[in-house]
């Protein structure tokens, strides 16, 4: 008699809080204040990142039974590279923060003016926001595939999975709509932490 195997059995509901933690990364990114003149926040794409790692091992949990579907495991590493880009543009953002600070090593041990961090700090901003340009074409053109990997699973799955799967993807949608901190991310403290 073959075990229970947790993936297998499971699978219905990795996949919908994959696409749920997916599409909550999305939306986050998508917001329109990352685009405007605004300063671009730490903590917001701290957020998102945390939401893509959930969405990450959720898929990676997805894709523990072979041969379900190999997009599957491509979308998992196409999850991967967002979060790889949220990482660099958390990286410029706090190199800017770094440079910009009133104790700062830059200014100290470069002996250059406040002009001059001021310039190497935008500098900083003006990476970060490519990366964010970058990500949201990329995300547009992402937007019919990843509709039809969950059309293909849905197609793939029995009634009982589907049932699952949407009685999953229900759930955390709403805990996601009316609590929209969970999962519960824990802001870090310092740079570079």
């Amino acid at each position: 008699m073959k075990a229970i195997d947790h993936f297998e059995q499971n699978r219905p509901v990795h996949l919908a809080l994959r696409d749920i933690y997916y599409e909550h990364a999305i939306r986050l990114m998508k917001d329109p204040k990352h685009m405007a003149a605004q300063p671009l926040i730490v903590s917001d794409y701290e957020e998102i990142l945390f939401v893509l790692r959930t969405a990450r091992e959720h898929g990676r949990f997805a894709v523990r039974d072979n041969g379900k579907n190999e997009k599957d495991g491509q979308f998992f590493n196409f999850i991967n590279m967002l979060a790889g880009n949220v990482k660099a543009i958390l990286s410029m953002l706090n190199l800017k923060l770094s440079v910009e600070a009133s104790d700062s090593f830059f200014s100290s041990f470069l002996e250059v003016n406040y002009a001059s961090v001021s310039l190497q700090a935008e500098e900083y901003e003006r990476r970060a926001r490519d990366i964010i340009r970058c990500m949201l074409n990329t995300l547009k053109i992402a937007g019919v595939a990843f509709e039809q990997l969950k059309q293909a699973n849905r197609e793939a799955f029995t009634d009982f999975e589907c049932e699952r799967y949407d009685k999953a993807a229900a759930h955390y949608e709403e805990r996601i709509e009316k609590h929209p901190d969970l999962p519960q991310y824990k802001r870090r403290t310092g740079l570079f932490a």
